[in-house]
């Protein structure tokens, strides 16, 4: 009589850690196909990132404490993705924001700080781009910008498709970033001549 009973208890457990486990997880939707905004999606697996590859759609938490992905910021346009910027750097980029806008191309910063202090450094500093936390270095360990447990400075350029078009490991550049994007996206330069097509003089490429 003891063993139909266990058996009966048994089944009885793992029928609701299924249901906790499957069905209220974070990241995960309900019975009716829903799913949170404030909830923690998985991750891409890492993969060695090279030129034309596609780019992890990995999550990020806004400030308002949303989570979206990579995929949101390329519906603006061509994502600049710096990982690890020192103040100097995050200065050049604001100089440097509005030619990125004119190429229209979205810059945006990782730091290894928490959201609260990110935000702060990035008030502080009056930058006007997107600055995100990635404090337990999980974007960056999708983008191989991670080094013996710390973040290494490295940038990316992703095109709207989402697929990396160029990208630099170990150091920030020199270069200006408008050039290094326009670059890579095989896009002119703002301000520069760019032949007519239909024979009514050259063009000037502007802000779209």
């Amino acid at each position: 009589m003891l063993l139909p009973f266990l058996s009966s208890f048994l089944v009885l457990l793992l029928g609701n850690a299924m249901e906790v486990g499957g069905r209220n997880a974070p990241g995960r939707t309900d019975l009716k196909g829903n799913t949170s905004p404030f909830a923690v999606p998985p991750e891409p697996p890492a993969a060695e990132i090279q030129v034309g590859d596609p780019a992890p759609n990995f999550s990020y938490q806004g400030f308002d404490g949303r989570w979206m992905r990579l995929h949101h910021l390329l519906e603006q346009g061509p994502v600049l993705l710096v990982f690890a910027p020192g103040r100097t750097e995050l200065r050049r980029l604001e100089e440097e924001r509005e030619r990125l806008l004119d190429l229209g191309v979205v810059p945006v910063v990782f730091l290894d700080l928490k959201p609260g202090a990110a935000r702060s450094l990035a008030k502080r500093m009056g930058v006007r781009y997107t600055v995100l936390s990635d404090q337990r270095l999980v974007i960056a360990s999708q983008f191989n910008a991670v080094q013996n447990a710390v973040l290494i400075p490295s940038w990316f350029v992703i095109d709207p498709r989402g697929k990396v078009r160029g990208l630099w490991r170990g150091k920030l550049s020199g270069s200006d970033y408008p050039e290094l994007c326009a670059r890579a996206l095989s896009l002119p330069l703002p301000g520069t001549t760019v032949p007519s097509l239909g024979g009514n003089g050259p063009l000037r490429r502007t802000r779209r």
